[in-house]
């Protein structure tokens, strides 16, 4: 495994994001149309979180290697490999333990092989309609991570209703109604915005861990964007 690696995997898993939205798009007709478009958006929202959970343990997976190949190359006494044997084991229980994807748990794992991400999610994007540009922060991207899997979650748990969350079209949609904004649906927007998050910070993630190693940056079939999915302004402190 080598971060090229990681991010093939991740461009092909990802794929299947993309054919959900365009089938989405395509034109159909017959009862029940709008039921699959919630279905296609449901499915694409899941998945997508599924990748980013992947490449952050492709990229673990990645460092580890390193991190063992250095240990061995310094290795002088039986009691320092020993304890590496024993790290190994460790490690390997943590990377199998990896099934919530949030900033912190990421972190975490990540950290276990020298390696933290959040310095890295940083960029800056348009504000929109008019307003200047805006500094997306580590701070910005940890909520609406948190936020895309609570959604995630309330999904793959069968619930009917999801978290009213920011991050949702909906729910910032002023002409939305109370009981909207309450209990919003999941838009194609939304499917959208959660895809191009998730490869923002993929790119930024693997860009870190290239830097970290001293290697050359993986290229990519179709480079990245950053998007946030929202103005910053829409997460309070």
């Amino acid at each position: 495994m080598n971060l090229q690696e990681a991010v093939d995997n991740y461009e092909t898993a990802m794929q299947h994001c993309d054919n959900l939205i365009e089938t989405h798009r395509a034109p159909a007709k017959g009862q029940g149309r709008r039921t699959v478009e919630t279905s296609i958006n449901r499915g694409t929202i899941v998945l997508a979180v599924a990748a980013w959970q992947a490449i952050i343990q492709d990229i673990a997976m990645v460092l580890r290697d390193e991190l063992v190949a250095e240990a061995k190359n310094a290795l002088g006494t039986r009691l320092l490999a020993d304890a590496i044997e024993r790290w190994k084991m460790d490690f390997e229980v943590a990377l199998k333990d990896f099934s919530t994807p949030n900033p912190d748990n990421t972190r975490n794992l990540l950290k276990r092989v020298g390696f933290d991400p959040q310095s890295h999610w940083t960029w800056t994007q348009s504000g929109g309609r008019g307003n200047s540009s805006i500094t997306v922060k580590p701070k910005h991207v940890r909520k609406v991570i948190f936020q895309w899997i609570r959604v995630r979650n309330d999904v793959a748990h069968g619930h009917t209703i999801i978290t009213s969350l920011p991050i949702l079209g909906a729910v910032r949609d002023p002409e939305s109604s109370a009981g909207l904004v309450a209990a919003p649906t999941l838009r194609l927007d939304d499917a959208i915005a959660c895809v191009k998050f998730f490869r923002s910070v993929a790119r930024l993630t693997v860009e870190g861990a290239a830097s970290l190693l001293g290697e050359p940056i993986p290229t990519w079939k179709n480079l990245p964007s950053h998007a946030l999915g929202l103005h910053v302004s829409h997460l309070p402190d």
